[in-house]
């Protein structure tokens, strides 16, 4: 079961059809590229990859060639903007991710912000080690709305809270995804620091201005009084890294 729409995914990204820029890197890269092969050989596949900002920082950095799905942006649009940033281009499609079958497997498949707009997000997780090679990486981020978030979230932004499924969003579900797929789990973790909080485009002014206000201050405590970098109530993002098994219904290498 999807949680949000084509219309709302579409109404989303339409503002890029136009832009100059994608925008900013992955707010992920510094976490994730450290784990991740590198190499002009290999294929890096982006499951819900509108704008295609996630793809160029990735992709340019680390000398990928890139692919990517999306079933609310216009291929030609992400196509053109890597190609202008010198970035390889296998292939942009625009489809649903349950009925797409692409024609090859790929050395990384990865989805940022992807999983938790479904109920069944363990059946979305799984389907990404079905498009990866043996002994390829899988590669899942997602924000943190869990916790004390969620609590913010409800308060100030719950439309868009209802777009997403909190109860995925914890290392236990990550960890059970690679039981599930015989995957090593490379690393798993919460990230962004201790505290962080934003709020969706479409949310009231006046929430943007007690968030303008109170983001900075909690900031500052949460340094102070929580134990160690980050934390699962209040920490913006958490993600994991599984390495495939080298052959189907096999363990991974060690």
């Amino acid at each position: 079961m999807k949680l949000t729409s084509q219309e709302y995914w579409e109404n989303h990204w339409k503002g890029y059809a136009d832009a100059e820029d994608m925008g900013g890197g992955c707010e992920l890269y510094d976490d994730i590229a450290p784990f991740l092969p590198r190499g002009e050989g290999l294929s890096f596949l982006e499951i819900g990859c509108a704008p295609g900002r996630i793809l160029a920082d990735f992709c340019g950095r680390l000398g990928y060639e890139a692919y990517g799905l999306d079933y609310a942006c216009d291929p030609a649009v992400v196509e053109q903007e890597l190609k202008k940033r010198g970035i390889r281009v296998g292939k942009i499609e625009k489809g649903d991710f349950f009925s797409w079958k692409p024609t090859e497997k790929f050395d990384i498949v990865a989805s940022f912000g992807f999983i938790e707009h479904f109920g069944d997000a363990g059946a979305v997780v799984d389907r990404h080690f079905e498009m990866v090679k043996p002994g390829g990486m899988v590669v899942v981020g997602m924000p943190n709305f869990a916790g004390g978030q969620k609590a913010l979230h409800w308060l100030l932004d719950r439309k868009n809270l209802n777009g997403h499924n909190t109860r995925i969003m914890n290392l236990p579900f990550l960890e059970a995804a690679a039981r599930r797929n015989g995957a090593e789990i490379v690393q798993a973790r919460y990230t962004g620091g201790h505290f962080d909080f934003w709020l969706d485009d479409e949310a009231p002014l006046l929430a943007r201005r007690v968030i303008w206000k109170l983001v900075p201050p909690i900031k500052a405590i949460a340094r102070r009084v929580v134990p160690g970098e980050t934390n699962p109530w209040f920490s913006p993002f958490l993600f994991a890294i599984y390495r495939a098994p080298r052959l189907a219904g096999g363990t991974p290498d060690a």
